[in-house]
């Protein structure tokens, strides 16, 4: 992987968090803004760069193979931008690199909505800011935040997500552990509460687009609309995701968990957790050890996960990438290139 940045002061918006954290929400609010454009998911360092990590893009024939392979894919269908302007304003950033591939792809898309500033989401890019703040030094990230019991509830009714409990609270653990150990005092990144964001929405959009050096618009929240939503794509989840994600916002998602949550999945979550929720306004006091059924269940489904891991193994050497399902615990979103 390259680690090639861009110096020329470009400051893009990246939106990242567990996914089912609100980053859609987040950013369906700042795509109505006049001045911000946020594409659809590129999946590129989840999913284009460490696909094609063998390339030297510098050299013209593994760049134009990169390049052909993207262009042509669905992913870059949703953007609705023309491959060749693209690549015009990919080769006019120099040699090429992934960070002059992604901001070249990234800029069109913004040109496509008339606005001057650029941002991104796809969730999973929180496990290579290091990345994504050398490309583009001048960059601000907004990191979403949501109470770990509704994350794991939602996650565990997506059809491509894993339905093991215990992955989605312990990734949900190790990435806030992240976030308080490498970001939390990097002025470029933001916590964002979802609770804060739909409970208190205008002091909350007052800071973010303070801290992103942006004007915080009369009306904004009800100028929201499929029209400057990036998702190109209208068809099943996708589109049902998006209008939900469109509607007023309402604070009933907040605990709507506790009717999605068997109790023992629920004290599983928490027992995961205990630490980061107390810390994080999501419990005000340590919860008690999980009861011998509940750690029972636990350790068996511990123990199927590692055989479903290991059968993916065998099933993606047998079958080839492609018959992958994302159901680990570094990658919870499926892979559609």
């Amino acid at each position: 992987m390259t680690n090639s940045g861009i110096n020329s002061g470009e400051n893009p918006i990246f939106i990242v968090g567990m996914p089912r954290s609100g980053t859609t929400l987040l950013t369906t609010i700042l795509s109505a803004h006049p001045r911000i454009a946020v594409s659809p998911e590129s999946h590129f360092l989840t999913y284009w760069v460490p696909t094609y990590r063998h390339l030297k893009l510098a050299e013209t024939q593994d760049f134009q193979q990169f390049w052909q392979a993207l262009s042509q894919s669905k992913r870059f269908s949703y953007f609705d931008i023309a491959p060749d302007k693209t690549l015009a304003t990919i080769l006019a950033k120099g040699s090429p690199s992934h960070a002059t591939i992604f901001a070249g792809w990234l800029e069109t898309y913004a040109e496509r909505c008339h606005k001057p500033r650029w941002g991104e989401k796809t969730p999973l890019h929180y496990q290579h800011l290091t990345q994504l703040l050398e490309w583009f030094p001048q960059a601000q990230v907004l990191w979403m935040l949501r109470d770990p019991r509704a994350v794991t509830a939602s996650l565990l009714n997506m059809t491509w997500a894993s339905r093991y409990v215990h992955v989605h609270a312990e990734q949900w653990y190790q990435s806030t552990q992240l976030y308080e150990q490498t970001w939390q005092a990097d002025p470029r990144v933001k916590l964002v509460r979802y609770e804060d964001l739909v409970q208190q929405p205008d002091r909350t959009l007052e800071e973010v687009f303070q801290f992103l050096n942006e004007d915080y618009p009369k009306g904004l929240l009800a100028q929201r609309s499929t029209q400057n939503m990036p998702i190109v794509n209208r068809d099943g989840w996708a589109f049902s995701h998006l209008n939900q994600a469109l509607q007023p916002l309402e604070t009933s998602a907040i605990d709507r968990w506790k009717q999605q949550l068997w109790p023992v999945h629920a004290a599983i979550v928490n027992s995961l957790t205990n630490k980061l929720q107390q810390r994080y306004g999501y419990a005000d006091r340590p919860y008690p050890p999980l009861s011998p059924q509940a750690m029972g269940l636990l350790t068996m489904a511990k123990l199927r996960w590692k055989l479903d891991r290991k059968l993916m193994v065998w099933r993606t050497r047998l079958l080839g990438p492609s018959s992958r399902r994302a159901q680990d615990i570094g990658a919870v979103t499926t892979i559609e290139t």
